[in-house]
């Protein structure tokens, strides 16, 4: 599976689709054209699970990205620094059903909820 989430209170949620139905935007790395913008402002499934939400934006909760590499045969995943641990890790896995998937988990500065990292991302 590949696609989009976000991790809140030790829950994962957002879009997941089979690695067949993603796009090829860069040849031999599978997305979804799923973006995290548009998901939490028209499905709003964080707001069933999570009430407190909204008033929040898509950024301010930590999200991630799943794409699978067909070369490598193996799912990359990117995400907000602050979900780097092996419990939240697992959620993931289990979310994406990708238990039996090769991983390799990466940071990337676009999914960060920190202010400072954010600052310096504006900074021209």
């Amino acid at each position: 599976m590949v696609g989009i989430f976000w991790v809140y209170k030790e829950t994962v949620f957002g879009k997941t689709i089979n690695v067949d139905e993603g796009e090829e935007y860069v040849p031999g790395i599978v997305d979804s054209p799923d973006n995290h913008t548009k998901y939490w402002d028209t499905e709003k499934e964080h707001l069933q699970l999570f009430p407190e939400l909204r008033f929040n934006e898509y950024f301010d909760v930590p999200r991630g990205r799943v794409l699978y590499s067909r070369k490598e045969e193996q799912a990359n995943i990117y995400m907000d620094k602050v979900l780097f641990n092996d419990k939240t890790k697992q959620l993931i896995e289990d979310f994406f059903q990708l238990n039996a998937t090769k991983t390799d988990w990466r940071t990337d500065p676009h999914y960060t909820t920190s202010a400072e990292d954010i600052d310096h991302l504006l900074e021209w």
